[in-house]
């Protein structure tokens, strides 16, 4: 009589879920295709730990894997499809998808195509077909439809990733039973924790984006074949000549990650968080006196920019990187950006405020570039390689107070200049001024600062 009463209250909280909310049991299923997720990866797991000599076996598995694949490329395409067209709420019952996109679409004969394969490897490995379950399915009353009028006529959008998901079952199920020669049963998992998983080598729970995440594995036995899920994906790995197993798998946004590795019995949940990449200054290690032409270092923390694949640039200086530093060279007075660049995008900058220069220290240099007397000197240089003299004006008094001076329109001493100096008594003043400088992009115009020697 309890159990009578029991069933009875069942029955009248099911109808009035149904009256009071139709249709809405329609969004239970997008939860549903996750827990089949996950159900299929673990059969998945069982399948490529399967190994034959008979070519038919072996046939089964790698069709069975690329059919697999073929799915889940049709899961993408829903899963693409509900992102652009926003199918989210009532927008779920809707059948656009299934009617429009599967059943009068090519992705109709892609399906057909998929299954097909399968079913064909199947009957190849066992001698038995799955036609009742993928060709032409009967419904409770022996009626036959096709896969797609079967499977897809008038689903709801939310239920597209439940068949999907099914159908991957069927696959795995079958082929499983069917190679094995014995009841399916799920693989059972000794849950670890990070601490306890001593075939995992340490690995950075924290990093930026742009930096990859890089997870060695050792089994513990060689028959072992170890899987990693991030985020519910499985994640290719790299079997190193020493047995174990390497992976590095690149981000694509910051956030957090679930990591999930299984080898053998040993089932590990763990996961790492991917940081957005900024700015971070070491203040010590950093000048921030920004003044045109004058070279400013900025000292960065590296762990919150990547190591690789990473550039900073101005839009109005010159940015030159050295490992964790990198030099800016203002090119104009004013405001101005610092930016780092990921792939072409900005993912962080900072403000600076660009002085005008001083008036700019200008030396004599010789044929070798370096300073040196007024005897053997050759060519006024900047003191600052920024800026590069065009033009000067040299002076000669004597002590009578007599001036003579000559312009260059160069940055050498011509053969004239030379004979003015040397023609000069000793204790004449000699005198470089109004000489002129440009800057290295040409648009910068300044004054150096004038030398005055007395000769000896």
């Amino acid at each position: 009589m309890s159990f009578k009463k029991l069933s009875f209250l069942y029955l009248v909280f099911i109808l009035f879920l149904f009256f009071s909310s139709p249709g809405q049991y329609v969004g239970h299923y997008t939860y549903l295709a996750e827990t089949q997720n996950e159900l299929n990866s673990r059969l998945l797991t069982k399948l490529k730990n399967f190994s034959s000599t008979n070519p038919a076996d072996m046939n089964l598995k790698n069709t069975t894997m690329e059919c697999l694949a073929g799915i889940d490329g049709l899961n993408e395409d829903y899963l693409k499809y509900a992102k652009d067209f926003f199918i989210t709420g009532d927008k779920l019952r809707e059948s656009q998808f299934a009617e429009k996109t599967i059943r009068k679409d090519p992705l109709a004969s892609r399906f057909e195509d998929i299954v097909k394969k399968y079913n064909a490897a199947f009957k190849q490995a066992t001698g038995k077909d799955l036609d009742n379950e993928l060709i032409k399915i009967k419904d409770f009353n022996a009626n036959l439809f096709s896969n797609t009028e079967f499977y897809f006529k008038e689903t709801p959008n939310g239920v597209v990733g439940s068949v999907f998901e099914h159908l991957k079952t069927i696959f795995l199920y079958n082929s499983i039973a069917n190679l094995y020669k014995e009841k399916v049963e799920l693989p059972k998992f000794e849950q670890l924790k990070i601490e306890e998983a001593s075939f995992i080598q340490r690995f950075k729970r924290l990093m930026v984006l742009g930096n990859p995440f890089e997870l060695t594995i050792k089994p513990e036995s060689p028959k072992d074949n170890p899987t990693v899920n991030i985020n519910g994906k499985s994640v290719d790995l790299k079997k190193e000549p020493n047995g174990n197993y390497s992976l590095s798998y690149t981000p694509a946004a910051p956030g957090k990650y679930a990591v999930e590795v299984m080898v053998g019995s040993k089932h590990l949940f763990t996961g790492f968080e991917v940081m957005k990449p900024e700015f971070r200054f070491i203040m010590e290690e950093s000048s921030f006196e920004a003044m045109v032409g004058k070279k400013l270092i900025v000292s960065l923390d590296t762990q919150y920019f990547p190591s690789k694949n990473v550039k900073f640039k101005s839009d109005k200086a010159e940015v030159i990187r050295q490992d964790n530093q990198f030099f800016v060279t203002p090119l104009q007075a004013g405001r101005f950006h610092v930016s780092m660049v990921i792939n072409e995008e900005v993912v962080d900058d900072f403000v600076l405020y660009a002085h005008e220069p001083e008036d700019i220290m200008v030396g004599l240099l010789d044929i070798g570039g370096n300073q040196a007397s007024l005897e053997k000197a050759n060519r006024l240089e900047s003191l600052n390689t920024f800026w590069q003299v065009v033009s000067f004006r040299m002076t000669v008094i004597d002590k009578s107070g007599e001036k003579n001076f000559l312009r260059s329109a160069t940055r050498f001493l011509r053969n004239d200049l030379r004979a003015l100096e040397e023609n000069a008594a000793k204790g004449s003043t000699v005198i470089f001024d109004e000489i002129k400088l440009v800057g290295k992009d040409r648009n910068i115009v300044k004054m150096g600062r004038p030398i005055i020697i007395i000769k000896e």
